[in-house]
């Protein structure tokens, strides 16, 4: 090298942020682990089950080859007790008794069901209320309850959130986090109500009635001792409300248009339901898998920063169809073990937790476990770094962000896609919820800063070159979602992918580095 260019090459690496300067993210580890997770010889990885216990072996003996220090104690392993239940259909049925007839749905066809609690038997025989969406903001803004005692009935409910009125916020503002279903659940049960039955469109949900079936008519999981004892839940398709509000001599579409108003009522329908649940039910034990790297900064390691992606999907069907979970989310834990191979050579001044959850299907039951017992103070948790559903299509000029909203987050975020040559997506509506379906979400309840960076669904990406040839291939990824062929293709262009984890990386030594990142 000239003496004249060293003046030159100094000036611009002094220019140059110095993560960008260091060896970025191994993409042929990655891809390699990616393979293997989204292998069929790990049978979906569901929750569970025996594909599940080989993930988990899988993961807590890559964090060992990388010499991260077990989070729990002497173990990698933290223990999330569970409750399963399997609706037996064939010993199981549910009726509506209306003034003149009756309705028998057919199970996985029109509906779906199960019990609330981990209960083996449960009698059903409640009379139905329409409460529309269901949604009471904490605000005092909207009571769709309308101060209705809903004590011993089942409430139908409307899927997703308003059509019309005032513009709805931006992603992961409160209201958002009404529509969801889950948070429906939760009001029926703390009001006392019997049951719920959510009427699903796929607009208003995000996604087909096949991805409904798929998720209930296998065995579901909760906490242990958690739910609602004598109480049911489930979800019928629109075609069957129809068929129930006419039953009552009433006009669904009318009432579920009327159901945006602040004015709405809850309006009482003269059916019963009556029916039996059978359900098996067992205990489990399943785990979340963590792995920490030692912060170099004598003070600051005291500190941490947290990459997570959750390890489950849905395993081996009752059919023997097998939930591969390739983007879902093979991807997302591929990539943060990609993370730790590079930041065990160049660790940050905060220490690092690998953190992989379990159960996120099933309603981020490990994440919500972890925060409940941390292995480290959340207090001195500054930042959750979760990676989700990663890109598989293409490269971009953006990265969306879901999640934590505070400014000073989001500057560095600013930061670190300018270090990686992205901008950050601008904040839109999130009809669908989905700052609300992902492992960053209980962190953010609990006041720890989070973020899931790239999920795909949140779709709408600036892809580069054939823009639209490639948002279609991302809007077809809706057509795999939560089925057998979300599979892994060796074809897949990672471009956009890696994309996301050099960002994640870049935020990573940010928030592992500045003074305070909180």
């Amino acid at each position: 090298m000239t003496n004249t260019l060293l003046p030159v090459l100094l000036a611009a690496l002094a220019l140059t942020p110095l993560w960008a300067q260091r060896s970025q993210v191994d993409e042929i580890a990655l891809r390699a682990h990616l393979a293997f997770l989204a292998d069929d010889v790990l049978e979906g990885r569901g929750t569970g089950q025996r594909g599940g216990e080989l993930a988990v072996r899988y993961l807590e003996t890559q964090l060992q080859v990388l010499g991260l220090q077990p989070a729990n104690g002497a173990s990698y392993r933290q223990t999330v007790r569970l409750s399963g239940l399997r609706l037996d259909a064939a010993a199981s049925s549910l009726r509506f008794i209306g003034p003149q007839d009756a309705l028998a749905p057919a199970l996985g066809t029109d509906l779906v069901m199960g019990a609330a609690a981990a209960e083996t038997t449960l009698a059903v025989d409640a009379p139905l209320v329409f409460v529309g969406h269901g949604i009471t903001a904490a605000d005092g803004s909207r009571d769709d309850y309308k101060g209705l005692d809903v004590r011993g009935r089942i409430l139908l409910m409307l899927v997703g959130d308003r059509k019309g009125g005032a513009p709805m916020p931006l992603c992961c503002e409160p209201e958002n986090l009404y529509g969801r279903w889950t948070h429906k659940f939760e009001e029926a049960r703390r009001r006392g109500a019997a049951g719920v039955l959510l009427v699903h469109t796929d607009a208003s949900a995000g996604y087909g009635w096949a991805v409904v079936r798929n998720g209930w008519v296998q065995e579901r999981f909760q906490r242990e001792g958690a739910g609602q004892a004598g109480a049911m839940q489930g979800w019928i398709t629109e075609a069957m409300a129809t068929r129930l509000f006419t039953l009552a001599g009433q006009d669904f579409r009318a009432l579920a248009s009327g159901a945006d108003a602040l004015s709405f009522r809850p309006v009482a329908l003269p059916i019963q339901a009556r029916g039996r649940l059978v359900s098996k039910v067992r205990s489990l034990e399943q785990w979340n898998v963590a792995g920490i790297l030692p912060g170099t900064d004598p003070k600051l390691k005291q500190e941490l920063v947290i990459y997570s992606a959750h390890w489950d999907h849905f395993g081996k069907g009752a059919d023997g169809a097998i939930y591969s979970g390739a983007v879902d989310n093979a991807s997302g834990c591929a990539a943060v073990l990609a993370l730790a191979q590079t930041l065990v050579h160049q660790p940050l001044k905060r220490s690092v937790m690998v953190f992989f959850p379990c159960a996120e299907e099933q309603g981020l039951l490990g994440s919500a476990a972890y925060v409940a017992s941390p292995l480290w103070p959340l207090a001195a948790t500054v930042l959750n770094i979760n990676l989700e559903s990663l890109n598989v299509i293409g490269p971009t000029r953006d990265i969306g962000l879901l999640g934590t909203n505070a400014p000073k987050l989001r500057a560095l975020c600013a930061q670190a896609a300018a270090s990686t040559g992205l901008v950050v997506t601008p904040a839109k509506a999130d009809p669908a919820g989905l700052c609300f379906r992902s492992d960053h979400f209980p962190f953010m309840q609990a006041g720890v800063p989070a973020l899931s960076p790239g999920f795909s669904l949140n779709g709408g990406w600036d892809y580069l070159g054939d823009k639209a040839a490639a948002q279609a291939r991302a809007a077809d990824f809706l057509n795999h979602y939560h089925r057998p062929t979300d599979r892994y293709d060796p074809a897949w262009n990672l471009a956009g992918l890696m994309q996301q984890v050099n960002f994640a990386l870049a935020l990573g030594r940010l928030a592992g580095t500045v003074p305070s990142a909180r």
